[in-house]
């Protein structure tokens, strides 16, 4: 502690103090480019600025799995293009063997190809995504389907589960990813099974059974449209997160917006402050330096 200082240099020293305080903060703004590194350095605007960056955090979080989702519903509604379009073929091998000209080898022969197709189709529906098999329901860790030609629908009963997974968009609203592989390939409603469509088909091929192949063709058109408007529910499942994204980016950019307008430093400004800071100083010592120290004993000489 400095003793003996006269009220004119404790003055001198407050004031050389709040310029030095001036320029330690203009330089810290210009160096990190913040105008607000502490509550300290603007009190009434630390809390919405970190309900701002709390808000930005939940968007960005709510972004991130909007982009996984995606990726998986992208591919959930390739592999049904796929299966319908294998199931188009089956259709018309159908039509083929329905034909009264057919012989019983030669629909012997379609139902070869009939269960070729069958087996691709059953290995769309065990099309996975990152490791998560896209029509198992919750049990995404389990492949769905084994074909099995002794069963009525050809496959080994269903591995997976209901699906009630869902994704958050950034207000909070969830949006359903998937549906089950039973609601899709094998629903026990009538007129809804593909795969049972399918192998009575291929059963009624290698029977010769005309009467069981015109019932098959049109439990199998029935089938394929089912799937057809399922496919249609992943088009509008793929526009609500399309949709969800968007607003989630801007939000995402307002929010980053709002917290620059906040903390960011105005550089010139800043600068300025530091130059005016220094010249202050300068000037202040300068001052000081030429001030007149003579003692009354100097004039009486």
């Amino acid at each position: 502690m400095i003793k003996n200082l006269t009220s004119r240099d404790e003055q001198f020293l407050s004031s050389l103090s709040r310029i030095q305080g001036r320029i330690d903060r203009a330089t810290a703004q210009v160096s990190s480019g913040l105008r607000v590194t502490s509550a300290s350095d603007a009190p009434d605007e630390i809390g919405p600025l970190l309900q701002s960056r709390a808000e930005l955090a939940l968007t960005e979080q709510a972004r991130s799995n909007l982009n996984r989702v995606k990726g998986e519903v992208d591919s959930a509604e390739g592999a049904l293009r796929s299966v319908i379009r294998l199931t188009e073929r089956v259709r018309v091998l159908g039509t083929q063997g329905q034909t009264g000209t057919q012989t019983a080898a030669m629909r012997q022969t379609i139902a070869a190809e009939v269960q070729g197709v069958f087996q691709q189709i059953v290995g769309a529906a065990n099309s996975s995504f990152e490791g998560r098999f896209l029509f198992a329901g919750n049990n995404d860790q389990v492949e769905p389907y084994q074909v099995d030609l002794t069963q009525p629908d050809g496959v080994a009963p269903y591995a997976g589960t209901a699906a009630t997974r869902s994704v958050a968009d950034a207000n909070g609203l969830l949006i359903p990813v998937a549906r089950s592989g039973q609601e899709i390939f094998n629903s026990p409603t009538s007129g809804k099974n593909l795969f049972g469509a399918i192998n009575a088909l291929r059963s009624a091929l290698l029977a010769n059974d005309e009467t069981a192949l015109s019932t098959a063709n049109k439990n199998l058109a029935s089938a394929l449209n089912a799937v057809n408007v399922q496919l249609t529910r992943y088009g509008h499942t793929q526009n609500d997160i399309a949709s969800a994204l968007e607003t989630a980016s801007k939000r995402s950019l307002d929010l980053k917006s709002k917290i620059s307008s906040i903390e960011d430093t105005d550089l010139a400004d800043a600068i300025l402050e530091l130059q005016t800071g220094q010249t202050a100083r300068q000037a202040a010592l300068q001052a000081k330096g030429q001030e007149d120290r003579r003692t009354l004993f100097d004039f009486l000489r």
